[in-house]
């Protein structure tokens, strides 16, 4: 037994002779760690301890960085890749039907008329209301929803509850983690992280009660050719970014703005209760108050022609920081009216750093700085008002 135990011994001892080295002997991280009786120290100084940090500290402060920028340039691409496939739809929409499609499609009732209280004080309507992307569906190899939506009804009504719901990928930037939050039947409606350009003027209607001209190319019943964009399709934009809005915006106070920017909703003209009362937007800010109604919305259902939702204009720069605004009502169940006074100040968002992508009319995509000229904005965000563009 005690031979036996010697010759285990033994090849333990060859196997890992460190363990017989006197101390002195033994490699510096070895002695550092080890437990004796001699009184040396045990594990490492405290000035060790902080050396190592501030290595592993100095060279997280110089990777990370540079991991976040390789992932934000590959969401930039795959942002710029959506946008393409947009421009690609638009421009087959327009071989088959000779125009891009209508930014929203306004269907008059019969009994509508067109004084405040027609259709029943305006709840009882079929305006349809249905955005240029309900239109573009099919040119997104979206067939399969566009087949299933009922266009004799409203996007925001029960019959189009399963359809409004849907989510194609397209729709999402990948830099904007938002959320749906504009609940429709027993789900949330689609977002889109893209939104149509009605140009540099708050009406969405050329019916508007103070006969404003509509600048851009997306607007209530238009029918814009490649011929009426007169200042040029590669100097005019169609689509950019929109932000969505978060529910927990720290402007929102039980529904109303309380009077902080920036914001992700948009708030509703002074008076409009979004029913069967909604002013039109004729001064910014003078209309666009704190205390007024607060909408959440921004960027929700996909199908709805609707300013905040699926609309945006150049009145303002992209990505300022000012309250968005509506004035109007946009809801399919309202009438002429109201419809005729749907105005707003919506600007375009991104959760890029620095600026948005934009789609101009003629395909290409570009990234513009949140820095540009407020003129120059506004020039691209026209089709007809004849300005020269500078590089910017």
């Amino acid at each position: 037994m005690q031979a036996t135990l010697q010759q285990m011994t033994g090849a333990f001892i060859k196997k890992f002779p460190i363990i017989t080295m006197p101390f002195s002997m033994m490699p510096s991280i070895v002695r550092s760690v080890s437990v004796g009786m001699s009184g040396r120290r045990i594990g490492i100084t405290l000035v060790e301890l902080l050396v190592v940090i501030s290595i592993i500290g100095l060279l997280l402060g110089i990777f990370l960085p540079a991991v976040q920028a390789a992932r934000e340039v590959a969401r930039r691409l795959q942002c710029t890749n959506n946008l393409i496939q947009f421009g690609l739809a638009l421009h087959n929409y327009s071989s088959a039907i000779k125009s891009f499609p209508p930014g929203r499609l306004v269907a008059v009732s019969p009994s509508d008329n067109l004084t405040a209280s027609a259709n029943a004080n305006a709840t009882t309507g079929n305006g349809s209301c249905f955005s240029a992307f309900a239109y573009l569906l099919p040119h997104l190899d979206q067939g399969v929803i566009y087949e299933k939506i009922n266009f004799n009804s409203g996007p925001d009504t029960a019959a189009n509850d399963s359809m409004s719901v849907a989510q194609p990928a397209v729709f999402l930037c990948p830099s904007d983690n938002g959320v749906r939050n504009l609940a429709q039947g027993t789900s949330f409606a689609g977002v889109t992280n893209y939104v149509l350009n009605t140009g540099t003027t708050f009406p969405v209607s050329p019916r508007n009660p103070s006969g404003i001209p509509v600048t851009g190319v997306f607007f209530e019943n238009s029918r814009i050719r490649f011929a009426d964009i007169t200042d040029g399709t590669s100097q005019t934009i169609c689509v950019s970014e929109q932000a969505l809005s978060d529910p927990n915006d720290r402007g929102n106070s039980a529904g109303n703005w309380n009077g902080a920017i920036p914001s992700t909703g948009f708030v509703l003209t002074t008076g409009n209760n979004n029913t069967n009362n909604g002013p039109e937007l004729l001064q910014y800010p003078q209309d666009c108050v704190a205390g007024n109604r607060l909408q959440l919305t921004r960027g929700n259902r996909i199908l709805y022609g609707a300013p905040g939702h699926t609309m945006y204009n150049h009145v303002r720069g992209p990505n300022d920081l000012q309250i968005d605004c509506r004035g109007g009502l946009p809801h399919s169940q309202r009438n002429v009216y109201w419809w005729s006074r749907l105005t707003h100040n919506v600007a375009a968002h991104s959760k890029h750093s620095t600026g948005i992508q934009s789609l101009f009319c003629d395909g290409h995509v570009q990234f513009v700085p949140s820095s540009i000229d407020l003129a120059v904005w506004k020039g691209l965000g026209s089709r007809g008002t004849g300005e020269i563009q500078n590089e910017y």
